[in-house]
């Protein structure tokens, strides 16, 4: 999608991409490629009508749509304000896709007045009734042209933009924002479109069309791979595996998913990721026996990492078994309370628009009902719920459920699933009952759980035990790789409860002596130096007392808040074990709070005698944690209250966590205190810290750790484990649970590298844009020299997204030696960077350069801006005889200053304002009866007049017509031209001081040619 010609090489890629998509039941007529004649999106809305017109011919009763009813057609269209909204339109009825309330024109043929229009069909995959065609260089009202757009039985659902193979796909997905802000994608036919690809020989990302600019997010860019997650990026195996029909339909439509959350902002549709496909592919294969010679239907289990989409994934499943012959429940189980509602939240949200209900059951006696009842659908229920109801099924001796076909899908199967209750409903289910589980976590032999003897006297103590085979894994290695997930920086920290390694050898030897006198000290000398660093944790040397280890703790926490949730815009969880030590933490927290008056909101959660855990909670300690929560977020809770209580309280406290700390709204929650709740199933992109003070191991610490994991943009490189309990014994754990569930110990992927690793890095990369460029403030030496700026640009977008993965390890703090540059002369860097890629639209500047807005900090100095020197030049000026004047001492300092500011990235400011000091203020021709500011404001407005009535009457064109054009003209399509139409109409080619051009029609070329860079250029200056 560009407006530049395409080259020899561009042109041929296109053609073999089209001729191998022909391969795959794509069809590329004639009359809808660009490049043998112009094809407008008005041409696709003409072939669309067509296809209306083909594929509700009966509703039509064989009489072709007139242009009335089809200008009320396209005035719905026109109100479809996004693809979110598009999407909705495309998944009802059944995901047809209807168009509703069209009346017709009298007709003797027809006998129906009223009509309601099919415009998708979902389920007509592999041809039927669906049509696949490709339209090329489709050119739009704004004089934009998309590469390739495919349409679905007329629908520009895929738009593909294509680059060069030395081009990069930035530069495509750049194109792709800049055509959403020109309104390409809203309120218009475009609107339809679904996914959008950027494509070259060598790589394809795929994303969901967002419904705004500001959902553009590169984090949520997937590549296609295969099976086993390797990544497809050969254009044609991409069309092989991904653009061919069906698939290429599918992903529009069953592998779309409409997420209608409670929070308006949340709301978008969404694509599946290939390994969310393959599992899906995977278990509706087992449920009907298609995997397997004897053609049996069997259970299985799913090994997706936590944090990669596992609900949106079961979801999938849940509906695709639901909605097929033959089953005649789908029953999702979770094994707590607070999840069961969690999921039949998001389920609900899912499926808003899916042909499917999905129910929770508020008791045994409700699931008994619904699970009897003829409909088909999803039932979210618990675990403990299931086996009261299976419990009271078989004392009554009622085997009318058992002989039902139901599909139970685990979530979390890694937890409770070992346990008696999944025992006894697995085994009343047995004869046509089919269970999948879905797990980050899945339980090995390696875990050593105990697990349960079955009526066949088999050790049920693995997943796979339980379950049945793996039918697909996507590893948490797999996962960070492909950038779908987070790695982990994980600390050890020693809070104080031993001075060093050595010293504990030293005590340890001591005490051996004691303990051994008759030992040679050389021969105690060699044990004890042979043991490792856990092993000397684990000689009972030291002890963790709660009266002082936890102050110690909350106070290292307080200290680094601000840095760690980047101004409290991040979140955090403090896990510990037992309520007493979470009671104990909570008011530790409160303690220091007031003490030091620092603000914070800190709330605190555990089971309150739930199902899972009868233990009751002191009515007062509840009391008093609702005042507390009830002076920052405003609600009362009511202790023991059943519609106002724990319960709402808890489902209060999730939804208010997973938006982020108090620096997006002081409402918020900063810090949750708990001991197990929400270390699985729990969900949120604002958490970026996990604080641990207790043992965690294998599952537990993988999944706990996975709360911090969810990718949100460049502000998240990482999440960040803090330990606080014996730091080389939590290595080791940590080390054997990546073993078990990743790539395995230090050498994995999952954890980022150490603070003092990033900035070697860092310091690794400063040399080469130093090379690049000795002197920063000497930028202008590689302005005209593409090949050496290049080289600099490329150097500096190195250092610049090493430095932002520095800076958010809670240890950054600018050091000049370590870095080996200073910050002052950093941000010089980062002032020429700018100067040179000045006029460059902001978004093809890389998203780890995280641009400074308007203004520049130097640590230790003032904040340097065009309205600083403005205000210091107001400030120093004196008045003399009604005219501002300056002193030469005056003068000096607010050159410096100027120059500072070129030296920073506002070169063209900064010119502009030495010029209106030099030439206005220095010579005395500024009144006193304006403001230094405003005077500067009206003599830019004059220049900048002169310089388009000198224009104009250079190219005879009508000077009122050319200021609105340069008024209108935005950087975000700098190839467009505002009113070019008007402009060239208006030419007075004889009156044009530039007689450059022999005739009209080469003038108005070069003028064409010219005017796009010319008031680039202007707009910039006189911003």
């Amino acid at each position: 999608m560009s407006n530049a010609p395409k080259s020899a090489a561009e042109k041929t890629f296109q053609e073999n991409f089209v001729r191998e998509l022909q391969k795959y039941k794509w069809d590329a007529p004639e009359e809808l490629n660009g490049n043998i004649h112009k094809v407008t999106v008005n041409d696709l809305i003409m072939h669309w009508r067509r296809e209306l017109n083909r594929i509700n011919a009966d509703q039509l009763e064989g009489v072709p749509l007139t242009d009335n009813e089809f200008d009320q057609v396209m005035s719905k269209v026109q109100k479809i304000s996004n693809s979110y909204e598009a999407a909705k339109i495309l998944a009802i009825e059944d995901s047809k896709g209807k168009i509703d309330g069209v009346y017709r024109d009298d007709n003797p043929l027809i006998t129906r007045k009223q009509i309601t229009l099919t415009i998708f069909k979902k389920a007509e995959v592999r041809g039927g009734d669906s049509s696949y065609k490709i339209a090329r260089e489709v050119v739009t009202s704004n004089g934009n042209r998309f590469d390739i757009v495919l349409l679905i039985n007329g629908l520009p659902l895929i738009n593909i933009e294509q680059k060069r193979t030395d081009k990069s796909l930035d530069e495509a997905y750049g194109q792709f924002m800049r055509y959403y802000r020109d309104g390409e994608y809203t309120n218009n036919f475009m609107a339809f479109s679904q996914m959008m690809v950027l494509n070259s020989e060598i790589e394809t990302l795929y994303f969901a069309t967002p419904k705004t600019i500001e959902a553009f997010n590169k984090s949520f860019l997937f590549h296609w791979s295969d099976d086993k997650n390797n990544k497809i990026n050969d254009w044609k195996k991409v069309i092989e595996h991904f653009l061919m029909i069906p698939m290429a339909h599918q992903m529009v439509g069953d592998y779309l998913v409409i997420d209608e959350a409670e929070d308006e902002e949340e709301r978008k549709h969404m694509l599946m990721r290939p390994y969310q496909v393959y599992a899906l592919q995977h278990i509706e294969a087992a449920a009907f026996g298609w995997d397997n010679p004897e053609k049996r239907p069997h259970g299985g289990f799913i090994w997706h990492t936590t944090g990669s989409g596992k609900t949106m994934t079961s979801f999938k499943t849940a509906l695709f078994l639901s909605t097929r012959a033959g089953f005649d429940k789908v029953i999702f189980l979770v094994d707590r309370r607070e999840l069961d509602s969690n999921t039949n939240k998001k389920f609900a949200a899912f499926s808003k628009y899916e042909p499917v209900s999905v129910d929770d059951t508020a008791s045994t006696y409700q699931l008994g009902r619904k699970l009897k009842s003829g409909k088909n659908g999803i039932i979210v229920t618990t675990t403990f719920k299931l086996n009261n109801l299976v419990t009271e099924l078989i004392e009554a001796k009622d085997s009318s459920l058992a002989e039902k076909r139901f599909v139970f899908i685990i979530d979390e199967a890694h937890r409770t699933t070992m346990g008696t209750m999944m025992g006894v409903i697995k085994s009343y289910f047995r004869k046509n009952g089919l269970f999948f589980g879905f797990t980050g976590t899945p339980l090995f032999e390696e875990n050593k759980v105990t697990g349960k003897i079955n009526e066949k006297s088999e050790v049920i103590n693995t997943t796979e035990k339980l379950f049945g085979p793996s039918l697909h894994e996507y590893t948490i290695d797999a996962a960070i790789a492909d950038k779908n997930v987070l790695g982990f920086h994980v600390d050890y920290i020693n809070i104080g409860e031993f001075k060093s390694y050595d010293d504990l050898r030293e005590q340890l030897s001591e005490k051996i002596k004691v303990e051994h006198p008759e030992l040679p000290d050389m021969e105690i000398e060699r044990k004890v130096q042979t043991l490792s660093m856990a092993d000397l944790e684990r000689q009972n040397l030291f002890k963790y007392q709660d009266a002082t280890h936890i102050p110690r703790v909350v106070k290292r926490i307080l200290d680094n808040w601000d840095v760690q949730s980047q101004s409290k815009e991040f979140n955090a969880i403090l896990t510990v074990a037992y309520k007493n030590r979470v009671l104990a933490y909570y008011e530790e927290f409160k303690k220091q709070l007031n003490a030091t008056g620092n603000d914070l909101n800190v709330a605190m959660t555990f089971s309150f005698g739930d199902e899972n855990d009868p233990t009751p909670l002191d009515p007062k300690v509840v009391k008093n944690m609702f005042k507390d929560y009830a002076r920052f977020t405003g609600i009362e809770f009511i202790a023991g209250d059943k519609k106002h209580g724990e319960e709402a309280y808890f489902s209060d406290l999730i939804d208010r966590a997973a938006r982020g700390g108090s620096g997006r709204n002081p409402k918020n929650i900063d810090l949750v205190i708990v001991a197990d709740q929400l270390l699985t199933g729990y969900d949120s992109k604002y958490l970026n810290t996990l604080y641990v003070d207790r043992s965690l191991e294998l599952q537990g610490l993988i999944q706990a750790y996975s709360r911090t994991n969810r990718i949100l943009g460049p502000k998240k490189e990482f999440g960040t484990i803090i330990n606080f309990q014996y730091p080389a014994i939590t290595e080791e754990s940590v080390n054997k649970a990546l073993k078990l569930y990743g790539s395995g110990g230090k050498s994995s992927k999952v954890i980022v590298d150490t603070y003092q690793v990033a900035v070697e890095k860092l310091a690794l990369r400063i040399p080469e844009m130093v090379e690049s460029l000795s002197n920063p403030t000497e930028w202008l030496s590689l302005a005209d020299d593409e090949e050496q700026k290049g080289i600099f640009i490329a150097a500096f977008r190195s250092v610049a997204e090493q430095l932002n993965k520095v800076e958010q390890y809670y240890e950054f703090k600018w050091d000049d030696i370590a870095f080996g540059i200073s910050e002052h002369t950093w941000l010089q860097y980062f002032g020429a960077y700018r100067n040179l890629l000045r006029g460059l639209p902001d978004d093809l500047i890389p998203e780890a350069i995280i641009p400074l807005v308007g203004k520049t900090k130097l640590t230790g100095t003032q904040v340097i801006d065009a309205n600083h020197i403005i205000n210091l030049i107001g400030a120093k000026v004196k008045v003399s005889n009604g005219i501002q004047t300056v002193d030469n001492e005056t003068l000096r300092i607010i050159h410096e200053q100027i120059q500072e500011l070129s030296n920073l990235g506002e070169d063209e400011q900064a010119r502009l304002l030495k010029e209106f000091v030099d030439t206005e203020l220095v010579i005395g021709k500024l009144s006193n009866k304006l403001n230094f500011d405003e005077a500067f404001e009206v003599w830019k407005v004059q220049r900048l007049q002169n310089i388009v009535d000198n224009f104009a009457q250079e190219w005879g064109i009508n000077n009122k017509v050319l200021m609105k054009s340069v008024q209108a003209y935005s950087s975000t399509q700098p190839e467009t031209v505002p009113y070019i139409d008007d402009i060239i109409r208006d030419v007075d080619f004889e009156q044009a001081t530039n007689k450059t051009a022999k005739n009209r029609l080469e003038y108005n070329m070069h003028l064409i040619a010219l005017l796009p860079k010319w008031i680039a250029e202007v707009k910039e200056k006189y911003k």
